[in-house]
Formats: C-alpha cells, sequence, structure tokens
C-alpha cells in the first residue's frame, strides 16, 4: 500500500512540477483580473442588499415587537386626547353686482384671483374675529376663566378674539367663488354656533361696506367733479390770454407758423436764382474788361455784350475807311473832300470806342444791382428765420397750454359720466338687495370628532416604529463590517468559498481546551462538523479534477481565526478518504500542530531546512491512519527568511514526493510575512474566515497581499458559522451526505 502511494506520489510529482509551474505564472494574471474586477464589482455595487435583507429577518422579530410597543402606545394616547368636532360653514362671493344700468362697471370688486385673495384673508383676519366676538358675545363662550381675572372688557375682547383666531380657518379649495369657514372645538354645538356667526357677521359687514363705499364713491365723484371744472376753466382762460397777448386770434399758431415757412422756402428759391444771376454777370463783366484793353477794332468786348448795332457801325466803319484809303490814292491827303472823309471815319472809330465803354458800363451796373438783389433776399430770409425762431417758444406753451386744456376736458367728461352712473347706483341699491356675498349652506352640529383619529395615530405609530427599527437594524449592519455569509467572503476574496465548519457548542466539547477541538472530526465521525468537512473536502477533490494540487497553505488574517483547526479537520477528513497526508507546522512563532497531536517538536522542519536530521527521523505518526505531522522543530530567529531558501523548496519538494496531500499551517497573513513566502511556493492558498469576527477589508487585503507576489487563492473556508437557522440552505448548496467517500485510488 505503502509503496503504491510512494509510487504513485513521484509520478504525480514530475507532472505537478510542470503543472504548478504553468498555473502559479501563467495563471496568476487571470486569477489577478478575476480578483480585481470582483473589487471592483463590489466597489462599483457598493450595497449588498442580500447582506441588509438577512440582518432584517434576523432582527424582524424586534422590528416588529417595536411597532407593537409604538401602536400600544398610540393607543393609550388617543384614548386619553380630548375629543375635538368641526363644524364648516359656506359663503359663496360674486365677482361682481347685478349691472342695472348696463355701463360693464364692475361693484363690489374685481373677478381676478386677487380680489379672492383678500376677501379670504378678511374672513379669516382679526378685525373681522373681533367684530365677531363683540356682536354675538362670544367672549362668555370661548373664556373659561373667571371674570376677575380676565381683566377690563377690552381685554376680555382681544383674548377671545385670539382664541377664536386659534380655532377658525377659512378655506377656498376648489376656486370655485366658495368659501368655507371651519372652526373646531370640543363643544360641537359651539363649533357650530361660532362658524355660522362668523358668516353672517361677514355678510353683514360686506353690505354696509358696499353702500358706504357707493356713498363715498358718489362725494369723492363729486369733489374731483368740482376740482376738474375749476382746473379746466383756468387752463382755458390761460389760453385765450396767450392768444391774444401773441396776437393770435385772428390768425392761428400754425396758420402763422405755415406762412413763415412758405416764405423761407420761396426766397430762398429766389436767392439761388440771383446768386446764380449775380455769378453769371460776373463771370462776363470780367472777360468784358480784359476785352476792353485791346484796340476795339480787334476786341471782341462788343460781340460778348452781344449788342447788334455794334456789327453795322463796325462795318461802316470799314467801308468808310475803304473810300478814305481810296481817295488818298486818288487825291491825296491834302484834298478837301479826304479830309471831309477822314474826319468821318475818325468819328466812326470814336462811336466804336464809346459804344464799347458804354456797354462794359452797363454790365457793371448789371453785375451790382444782381449783388444787391441777392443781398436783399438773404436780408429777407434773415428776417423770417428770425420770426420762425421767435415762434418755437410761442408753439411749445401753446401746445403745453392746450394739452392741459384737452386733459382736464377728458376728465371733466369722464367724471361727468361717472357721477352720473354712481348716483343711480346709489338710488338703486337703496331699493334692491344687490350685495355680492351671501352665505350658502349653514353649519351643522358635528357629531363625530375629527380629533384625535385612531387609524392615522396607529398608522403614524406603525410607521415610524417601522422606518426606525428597519433604519436601526441597516445601522447596526453597515457598522458591522465582518463577514457574516459566504457571499460575503467570497466578495471580500474574490475567490469561491470552498466549504463552511459549523460553529461547535460548548455541549460538543468534552473539554474546552485547542485540543480536544483539533481532534474534534476524528473523535466524532458522524457529527455535523465531520460531515461539512468530508463535503470540504470532495469540493477541494472535484475542484481540482483539472489541475495538480498537492500542496496547500492554510493561513488566515488574523490569529485565533481556525487555520490550525481547519488543517486538523482537513488533513483528517483527506486521511480518511485513504490519500497519504502530511501536516507541516510552518508557524514557526507559535506552533501548535505538535501539540494537539501529542508529538515532540525538538525536531523538525527547521532541522530538515538545515539538513541536520533526515526525513524518517522527524515526520511523525499520528493516532489518525494515513496522517502524518512534521512539527517546525527549534524556533529560529528569522523563520521568513527561513522560508526563502532554496534548501526549503528543496525539503518541500522531497515532501510532495513522499505524501498524496501536503497540507502547511502557516502564520496569519497580516502579522508576518511567511505566508505570502510559502504561497510563491505552494500550489494554491486556502483563507480561513472566522465568521462574524474577521472583517472583510481584512480578508480583501490578505487576498490583495498573495496575489500581490502572483500567488494562487484556492478558496475560503468560512469558519465557526452558525447554520442552525439556515442548515437546509447550506445541506443542499454544499451537497452534505449526497455525494459518496471516494476511494483512496480516486483521490
Amino acid at each position: 500500500m505503502d509503496s503504491s502511494h510512494r509510487s504513485s506520489s513521484h509520478s504525480s510529482h514530475s507532472s505537478h512540477s510542470g503543472h504548478s509551474s504553468h498555473s502559479g505564472h501563467l495563471g496568476a494574471p487571470a486569477r489577478q483580473a478575476r480578483a480585481a474586477h470582483g473589487d471592483a464589482a463590489e466597489e462599483l455595487i457598493g450595497f449588498d442588499f442580500t447582506r441588509y435583507f438577512r440582518s432584517l429577518r434576523k432582527y424582524a422579530w424586534a422590528i416588529l415587537a417595536l411597532m407593537a410597543l409604538a401602536i400600544t402606545g398610540a393607543v393609550f394616547y388617543t384614548d386619553r386626547q380630548p375629543k375635538i368636532y368641526e363644524a364648516t360653514a359656506s359663503i359663496q362671493i360674486e365677482p361682481r353686482m347685478v349691472d342695472l344700468l348696463g355701463t360693464g362697471q364692475e361693484v363690489g370688486g374685481g373677478a381676478g384671483a386677487d380680489y379672492y385673495k383678500q376677501q379670504q384673508e378678511k374672513l379669516g383676519s382679526y378685525m373681522m374675529a373681533r367684530m365677531t366676538v363683540e356682536a354675538h358675545g362670544l367672549h362668555q363662550k370661548l373664556l373659561t376663566e373667571p371674570e376677575s381675572a380676565r381683566g377690563k372688557l377690552e381685554d376680555h375682547y382681544d383674548l377671545a378674539t385670539r382664541r377664536l383666531r386659534e380655532t377658525l380657518a377659512v378655506r377656498y379649495p376648489q376656486q370655485n367663488r366658495t368659501m368655507y369657514v371651519t372652526v373646531r372645538s370640543e363643544d360641537p354645538q359651539l363649533a357650530a354656533d361660532i362658524a355660522n356667526a362668523h358668516c353672517k357677521q361677514f355678510e353683514d359687514y360686506s353690505r354696509g361696506t358696499l353702500a358706504g363705499d357707493t356713498k363715498k364713491q358718489s362725494e369723492a365723484l363729486a369733489g374731483e367733479f368740482a376740482n376738474v371744472e375749476t382746473r379746466l376753466r383756468d387752463a382755458e382762460a390761460a389760453l385765450f390770454q396767450f392768444q391774444k397777448d401773441n396776437d393770435l386770434l385772428a390768425v392761428s399758431l400754425e396758420d402763422r407758423q405755415n406762412t413763415v415757412s412758405s416764405n423761407i422756402s420761396a426766397y430762398s428759391q429766389k436767392v439761388n436764382e440771383a446768386r446764380a444771376k449775380r455769378i453769371e454777370l460776373s463771370a462776363k463783366l470780367d472777360r468784358m474788361k480784359k476785352a476792353a484793353q485791346i484796340d476795339v477794332l480787334e476786341s471782341p468786348l462788343l460781340t460778348i455784350s452781344d449788342v447788334s448795332s455794334f456789327d453795322s457801325l463796325r462795318a461802316q466803319y470799314y467801308t468808310e475807311r475803304s473810300k478814305l484809303l481810296e481817295m488818298e490814292q486818288d487825291f491825296g491827303p491834302k484834298n478837301a473832300e479826304y479830309q471831309k472823309q477822314k474826319a468821318k471815319v475818325d468819328s466812326l472809330l470814336s462811336a466804336l470806342r464809346a459804344e464799347s465803354r458804354r456797354q462794359l458800363a452797363g454790365v457793371e451796373e448789371q453785375f451790382l444791382a444782381a449783388l444787391t438783389t441777392e443781398r436783399a433776399l438773404l436780408a429777407e430770409i434773415d428776417r423770417y428765420r428770425k420770426e420762425a425762431f421767435e415762434l418755437g417758444p410761442k408753439i411749445v406753451s401753446f401746445n403745453e397750454l392746450a394739452r392741459k386744456k384737452k386733459g382736464f376736458e377728458d376728465k371733466y367728461n369722464i367724471l361727468v359720466a361717472r357721477l352720473s352712473t354712481t348716483e343711480m347706483t346709489g338710488r338703486m341699491n337703496d331699493r334692491i338687495d344687490n350685495a355680492n356675498i351671501r352665505r350658502l349652506d349653514p353649519a351643522l352640529v358635528p357629531t363625530k370628532p375629527v380629533s384625535p383619529n385612531l387609524q392615522i395615530n396607529l398608522m403614524v405609530a406603525g410607521t415610524l416604529a417601522l422606518m426606525a427599527g428597519v433604519g436601526l437594524v441597516m445601522l447596526v449592519t453597515f457598522l458591522d463590517r465582518s463577514v457574516k455569509s459566504a457571499e460575503d467572503a467570497q466578495q471580500a476574496a474574490g475567490v469561491p468559498v470552498l466549504g463552511v465548519i459549523p460553529m461547535l457548542a460548548e455541549s460538543e466539547l468534552s473539554s474546552n481546551d485547542d485540543r480536544a477541538r483539533d481532534l474534534y472530526v476524528h473523535q466524532h465521525p458522524t457529527s455535523r462538523t465531520a460531515e461539512c468537512c468530508r463535503s470540504l473536502r470532495t469540493n477541494i477533490m472535484f475542484s481540482a479534477a483539472d489541475r495538480q494540487l498537492k500542496t496547500l497553505v492554510v493561513s488566515s488574517a488574523n490569529p485565533r481565526e481556525g487555520k490550525t483547526t481547519s488543517v486538523f479537520y482537513l488533513g483528517t477528513t483527506m486521511a480518511q478518504s485513504g490519500q497519504r497526508v502530511l501536516l507541516i507546522d510552518t508557524d514557526m512563532r507559535r506552533p501548535r500542530l505538535h501539540a494537539s497531536m501529542g508529538v515532540s517538536r525538538q525536531k523538525g522542519l527547521s532541522n530538515l531546512i538545515l539538513g541536520e536530521d533526515a526525513y524518517d527521523d522527524v515526520i511523525k505518526t499520528t493516532e489518525i491512519p494515513n496522517l502524518f505531522v512534521l512539527p517546525c522543530g527549534p524556533l529560529p530567529p528569522n523563520p521568513a527568511e527561513l522560508l526563502m531558501t532554496k534548501r526549503f523548496e528543496v525539503v518541500l519538494a522531497e515532501l510532495a514526493k513522499r505524501f498524496d496531500r501536503v497540507i502547511l499551517d502557516s502564520p496569519p497573513l497580516q502579522a508576518v510575512t511567511d505566508a505570502v513566502v510559502l504561497s510563491k511556493l505552494a500550489d494554491g492558498v486556502i483563507i480561513v474566515v472566522r465568521a462574524s469576527k474577521t472583517l472583510r477589508e481584512e480578508v480583501k487585503r490578505s487576498a490583495r497581499q498573495i496575489r500581490d507576489v502572483d500567488g494562487a487563492i484556492y478558496g475560503v473556508i468560512l469558519n465557526e458559522f452558525d447554520i442552525t437557522h439556515r442548515g437546509a440552505y447550506y445541506y443542499s448548496y454544499y451537497g452534505y451526505g449526497d455525494k459518496q467517500e471516494p476511494s483512496s485510488t480516486a483521490a
């Protein structure tokens, strides 16, 4: 049997080495990715509904008890409260009175929302409550104090009014012109009487106000009419005096302004024509002056002046001059006829020169006349412009006086029509009832109290108690960060839960010591705990069917969480299945395996690592078949460094060849780094979590430490879990009692 196991262990170890290397290096990133994904999912969700639901179900009895207590208190509280009755009367408020005159004028208020809001405030005002108290003597009914303690009558009214307003409410719920006056009192008859009295007082007050308003309106309109009439006369007199002072009676100011404007336009056109004529003459004069400096026979002056007689005169001159030249040739210069002819030619030349001078002087006179005309026209335009400027202030003053007169005329006409309508309305109101506020439904004496309401009180008390209980449970659950369930453990570690180890009751242990607890499964093979451990072993074996799993490190986040006990239970159940199992105590600070098994730790793992002893000398047999123990040996000063040596790897490999399963009991992960070092050398790590003790953050931190060094976390064992209230679930979940025990060969 031993030889077969040894041969199988040798062959399995060769395959285990390759597989372990593959899973430890190639599988580590995938495991880290899965763990990171689990952490991210937990942070994303942020709220474990299952955990809170379990807490609510666990403490449902306390919540129900709190609700029952609150409901009972509400019943006693309601029974001791005074009964309050409520009476309601209604008032209808029309937006306007009947308009008998057909003028469309609103009487008694408008139809807008502001009007009804004003009426609602008026109906609940102190003034209206005071009028109701005084008119109906309600101070005698509302005041319970002796008259000697009330003070003066004025104080009676004031105190009664304040109390009435405390019990009175005015509602306008439907916005349908109907208001409701509600009064609460311990006396139902008094509540109805006060509601009816207040509505009647408001109706009477509205009628009196309407009549008074009509009279006041007539008086106010008459006074305003007289004032406007006087001011209209003054405005007409001021406008007439202004027209008289400015000579505007015969010709209106507008006509005068139009005349001035037309004159300015006409003279402006004439100025433009005169300026054009003057420019033309100036140019002609300049040309004629230049032509006058040339000989008259050669000068174009007379041509510029456009004189028709000049051409005939010059032609005559040239004719006579030709004759003179002929006579000079025929008769000589001393001839009498020649002299006579010469005098005639000279006379014609003088006439030409005189005509030239005359034409030049004429053009100069025309230029001066045009210049004078232009200046006169400009002076006339300036005069009319000055007159227009003088009319400006007069126009402003005239328009102001005219607008004032027109404004007073409009007011006068409006007041005449309004005064006539108001006087007629007042006379009609004296003959008919034209009020727009009427009582609709009177208040009836109530028969049932409205307060206290037992149903509402019970509902409020039960709801508040339920909310308080649920809130308290959820607060306690939120503050409790320990692992409560398999879901908590799986979510915190990011790996599956391999199984649970139930909590042992004190009655199940013969003695309250660690040895009795560690050997409990061996001594009680038919117990519930043994069944759970066998299911744990089966889950590990079946889950590892696709890979080699020879060396296991069992650790926990903190001390005293049951990792050593779990090592014993796991080793015992595996040995019972026919496997050769070796338990190694790698906790070289607080070893315990040797004590529970009753063997000496003088020689052990530390001796093997140092090469001082042989394997058979340090491996101890136990009372459990197929289960062997390797104590820690002498405690070294540096356990972590000793476990990191190459020699320890050789020792662990040799032990894996000798046994089917090698389980290492390591120190806690949060205390020292020994378990982290061992996780790199073993096939996998199993983390033991103590239910309701280990915090989820500690489990998450421990799992992260192992993943940071590329260690493989195989699963989680939930230790000391109370499954009494959920035993059926866990038995069905883990299949307790459903699987057959595997044979040693299968193991």
